[in-house]
């Protein structure tokens, strides 16, 4: 999958009058770590946490003068200055889109562009060919849960100890993350499972998560998506 280009970004997503996306330039990294630091205190640890890293973004991110590299990170600007960034990870070969962090100065957040960033990951997914797009939210506060559940993901499992947070000063503990996805392709592409296939604790959990979505089992009965006792 290759990323688009800024020119084929600013044609998917629109922003509020002032405000343009933009690459992230090579001289900035250091602004983009200061900018986390500020706005996305809490992923000192953890799996956010390579984004306070110099060495991270030269190595492993997007900047607009080394287009093709695993993590695309876009920034908004206003006035010239970064007032919000956004990253993606792409996996090749699966062809799915990972949401990682993101953050919005606390000044222009009523300017929605945290919406308008989730938008943009989903539309760049698309243009890249994507099946799905995914991301993770903390259990700690509901914010992120109530945001991705509004953009239309759904929760789909809940990953005990996958990330760290630092939870007051000095203090680490690892924390549940929830699991929200969003598919891209059409439902043509999707193989739906047949329940012989899985163990009735997975068949269960599989009904639970997408009944409603028209995704019976392939060749099930509506008994056989009843909850069964062990």
């Amino acid at each position: 999958m290759k990323w688009p280009t800024i020119e084929q970004i600013r044609s998917f997503t629109d922003l509020p009058s002032g405000y343009s996306w933009d690459y992230l330039k090579r001289e900035e990294i250091n602004v983009a770590t200061d900018f986390f630091r500020t706005w996305f205190p809490s992923i000192s640890v953890g799996l956010g946490s390579p984004f306070l890293d110099q060495p991270f973004y030269a190595d492993n991110v997007v900047l607009e003068d080394d287009p093709e590299r695993g993590i695309f990170a876009i920034v908004v600007r206003h006035n010239g200055e970064i007032v919000a960034i956004a990253t993606w990870e792409k996996m090749d070969g699966a062809d799915v889109i990972f949401g990682r962090v993101g953050a919005v100065a606390k000044p222009h957040r009523r300017a929605r562009l945290a919406v308008a960033a989730q938008d943009l990951g989903e539309k760049i997914g698309t243009f890249m060919g994507a099946g799905l797009i995914y991301g993770m939210a903390t259990t700690r506060t509901p914010y992120m849960q109530q945001a991705l559940e509004h953009a239309g993901y759904k929760a789909v499992g809940i990953m005990p100890g996958l990330d760290q947070e630092e939870t007051e000063p000095g203090v680490v503990r690892r924390v549940y993350e929830v699991i929200y996805v969003k598919r891209l392709a059409p439902p043509a592409d999707f193989l739906i499972p047949s329940e012989q296939n899985l163990t009735p604790a997975v068949a269960r959990l599989y009904a639970e998560i997408f009944r409603g979505d028209g995704e019976d089992f392939s060749g099930a009965s509506a008994e056989n998506l009843r909850p069964r006792p062990d």
